[in-house]
């Protein structure tokens, strides 16, 4: 038995290097991924052409959409069965079409069968938020919109021939493909008890309010054409099914299935967030910083970027605004557990010391303390007057409030071959008792402890990063499409 995956591309190359992989490291040998390109102009085309692809077969269609191109799929398709893979999905585990098959073979060719799906965020493969099992779906139910889960469901070659996706559909064409199929023409169908597909949130159908009003305006007029009576207020209702699909499954079950490494380490994540300072990797350049509302708000401004050295740790309430499961861990406790590697030979401060924590430090690692004074004023002069040498066994604390750490420390990246570097702040002269220990009440929201002194200058720059960051969230979204990895 043979099994056609159709990926449909148009400016892909963010996500499509895992949705291939996906198919490349399946167990299951007789398998051809037709992948139809729609006209894209960014790396895509090149991430094709070099990453490997089982049983490929390449066809530029320009101007095409979505549903054209997946025509053009089905027309060259030479398999028993077909599979539509989303250029922003991936297969559920490596052995999944092995699975399936297991299932299939016994099955008549006339048989359309329909596995689950879950859906995930971004590139968080393994946290998933949203399971849909069609296994109480009856295509009576199609009058409320509602539909069997398109990528898991695999289509006898002869009836998606048959029965090609209306062109005329820029969102719905599935729906219709499916009310045709199901509704209509009454293909006999069964259910499989397997995940098939792993979802990334955000598709055509559901990016934004219009797009799911689009979507709903398209599903009334597919009924519409097929002469099946319905009404928007019957179509609205399936979204209550959805919420269920969201809250009623056990999560921690689903998470368990792990995604294989091959394709995981293709991803370049925007950012590497890392809950357990002992889990360091001492044997790579890093930049280490806080992840908090200074941070995120510098974001904005185009202060701070992200790149590939630069790892976080989740620091303070806005954290939680990447991730709802990373809980504050301050610069003074990250301080506190820090191991640093036998082959670090002295500690590098940049910036002001203190000689209470230049005692803390030597007390605690046991090495050479070494005080570089920074110029004092704007990034740009500090830069400027920047002279000091770092030697490849030196670990780099760097005392500037945020974003001008980070400014440094990405400086000290781009100049130099070898590098470690903690943009440690103000937390150095809290752990050293320089300045007085947060209250455990205020713990969670150590700004307003702050505040206590300068408070003109820094309740002025608080105000301005929340600004920053309420426009970048959601005005702009700038964090929203933003890939995280989280290192345990």
């Amino acid at each position: 038995m043979k099994i056609s995956i159709i990926t449909t591309t148009l400016n892909s190359e963010k996500t499509l290097a895992y949705t291939l992989s996906s198919v490349f490291v399946q167990t299951y040998k007789k398998i051809e991924h037709i992948i139809v390109d729609g006209g894209s102009t960014d790396k895509t085309l090149d991430i094709i052409k070099k990453h490997k692809v089982k049983n490929k077969k390449f066809f530029y269609y320009k101007n095409s959409s979505i549903y054209e191109a997946l025509n053009l799929g089905i027309k060259k398709s030479t398999g028993d069965y077909i599979l539509i893979l989303n250029s922003d999905d991936i297969l559920e585990a490596s052995n999944t079409i092995e699975k399936a098959t297991k299932f299939l073979q016994n099955k008549k060719k006339d048989l359309i069968v329909l596995g689950s799906v879950t859906y995930f965020n971004n590139n968080q493969f393994n946290t998933i938020n949203r399971y849909y099992n069609p296994k109480k779906f009856k295509p009576w139910m199609m009058i409320f919109g509602t539909m069997p889960p398109h990528p898991g469901a695999f289509i006898p070659r002869s009836i998606a021939k048959n029965n090609l996706y209306n062109k005329e559909f820029l969102i719905a064409a599935d729906f219709d493909f499916f009310l045709r199929t199901l509704n209509i023409k009454k293909y006999k169908y069964q259910i499989i008890r397997l995940n098939i597909t792993r979802m990334k949130t955000g598709g055509i159908s559901g990016k934004n309010l219009l797009s799911h009003l689009n979507s709903s305006n398209e599903i009334i007029h597919s009924l519409k054409i097929n002469k099946i009576y319905s009404n928007i207020l019957f179509v609205y209702l399936r979204f209550i099914s959805k919420i269920f699909q969201i809250y009623l499954f056990n999560k921690r079950a689903k998470n368990k299935y792990y995604i294989n490494n091959y394709y995981k380490k293709l991803i370049e994540f925007d950012f590497k967030i890392l809950t357990n300072i002992k889990k360091l990797d001492w044997s790579k350049n890093f930049v280490l910083s806080a992840l908090n509302l200074a941070f995120l708000g510098s974001m904005f401004t185009k202060e701070v970027r992200l790149y590939k050295e630069l790892i976080h740790w989740p620091d303070g309430v806005f954290a939680r605004k990447i991730d709802t499961f990373l809980y504050k861990k301050p610069g003074r406790v990250i301080l506190k557990n820090l191991k640093i590697n036998q082959n670090i030979k002295r500690i590098v401060i940049l910036g002001y010391l203190d000689n209470r924590s230049r005692n803390y430090l030597e007390k605690k690692f046991n090495k050479p303390i070494i005080n570089y004074s920074l110029f004092y004023g704007d990034i740009k002069k500090i830069i400027k007057n920047f002279k000091f040498k770092i030697k490849k066994q030196d670990l780099c604390f760097i005392t500037l409030p945020t974003p001008k750490q980070e400014q440094l420390a990405e400086f000290i990246a781009s100049k130099n071959k070898n590098f470690k570097i903690i943009c440690i702040g103000g937390s150095l002269n809290i752990a050293s008792g320089v300045e007085t220990q947060v209250p455990k009440l205020l713990q969670k929201y150590e700004f307003i402890w702050r505040l206590r002194y300068e408070t003109l200058r820094r309740l002025n720059r608080l105000i301005k990063t929340f600004y920053y960051y309420l426009i970048g969230k959601y005005i702009f979204k700038i964090y929203n499409n933003k890939s995280y990895e989280i290192l345990k």
